[in-house]
């Protein structure tokens, strides 16, 4: 969201952007998987609020266009906050933000130098691209912190953030689960679970599909376990929730950097005299919403820079 955001708003200014993503669709935590049975699960953000004025400009226009809906208000009561959702899945709200970019996929950035007067940003071959190297007279980079750094290092430094880990369980099943409506449950003292999703009721999936996402302290205890192991025993932690219906089809996804756990109090940082510009959801605050204001506030760093 953050270098969508920033590259959007700096494309329509004028400035020629080029967006690198390492995945092999653009989204990152807004990642929407295709399962067996033509189930489809959230398998990262699940939905988002709106706050702030400059966000609920950009979503209204989001829901004009039919890009994103409104989900509920409230897991399981009205609190009077709209929760939204991609219209077919979260990734669709990402694929949408890039219309008309310059979107390079499988591009894992290894580094990130000064070289003359501009930046060279390399990657190396990967299975679906191939190596490159790109100069640009600034950098955006809105990895967590601790990948940013590194990309970085001895041209810049930035603070420290941590970030709490989760695991995401997908499951498909045969029949609708045991998850009452509006089809989402946050969890505050479940030993295995932090959130679990109907991705059906929410309307992502036309047919029951299940995202269960883990407590930290559990992803970081069980990080390193086998995943047919840990399938096991997250299905297991599950079955209260599964309703007895038939499993179809399971996914992990590891996120270690899932959420921030005290997000630096600028929203964006500038360096090396505006050349570089670090964003994301550990910048002014975290969720979805946190990383457009980072990533709009990483655009209006880089046009005040006058370049």
């Amino acid at each position: 969201m953050a270098g969508l955001t920033a590259a959007r708003l700096l494309a329509d200014a004028g400035q020629v952007v080029s967006v690198l993503d390492k995945g092999r669709r653009a989204g990152g935590r807004m990642a929407t998987r295709a399962m067996a049975g033509g189930a489809f699960a959230d398998h990262g953000a699940q939905f988002f609020t709106v706050r702030s004025e400059a966000f609920s400009v950009v979503v209204a226009r989001w829901l004009a266009e039919g890009t994103v809906r409104q989900w509920c208000r409230g897991f399981p009561s009205d609190d009077g906050h709209p929760r939204f959702v991609g219209a077919d899945g979260m990734a669709q709200l990402a694929a949408r933000m890039t219309v008309g970019l310059d979107v390079r996929q499988s591009v894992h950035v290894d580094g990130v130098r000064k070289v003359g007067g501009r930046w060279a940003v390399t990657w190396p071959a990967t299975r679906w691209a191939s190596a490159g190297l790109l100069e640009a007279d600034v950098v955006v980079l809105t990895p967590p912190a601790p990948q940013s750094a590194a990309l970085v290092a001895g041209q810049a430094t930035i603070p420290e953030l941590a970030y709490a880990p989760t695991i995401s369980l997908l499951v498909a099943l045969g029949d609708r689960p045991s998850v009452p409506f509006p089809g989402g449950i946050q969890l505050q003292d479940d030993p295995t679970w932090s959130w679990i999703g109907d991705n059906m009721a929410k309307g992502v999936s036309p047919v029951p599909a299940l995202t269960l996402h883990t407590r930290s302290d559990v992803a970081a205890a069980r990080w390193e376990q086998d995943n047919d192991a840990l399938i096991t025993d997250l299905l297991r932690a599950a079955s209260p929730w599964l309703g007895g219906a038939e499993i179809l089809d399971t996914s992990l996804q590891r996120w270690r950097y899932a959420t921030p756990v005290e997000p630096h109090p600028q929203t964006c940082l500038v360096r090396a005299e505006g050349g570089l510009v670090f964003a994301g959801d550990g910048y002014g605050g975290p969720r979805i919403e946190g990383a457009f204001l980072s990533g709009r506030a990483a655009a209006e760093a880089v046009l005040n820079r006058g370049i």
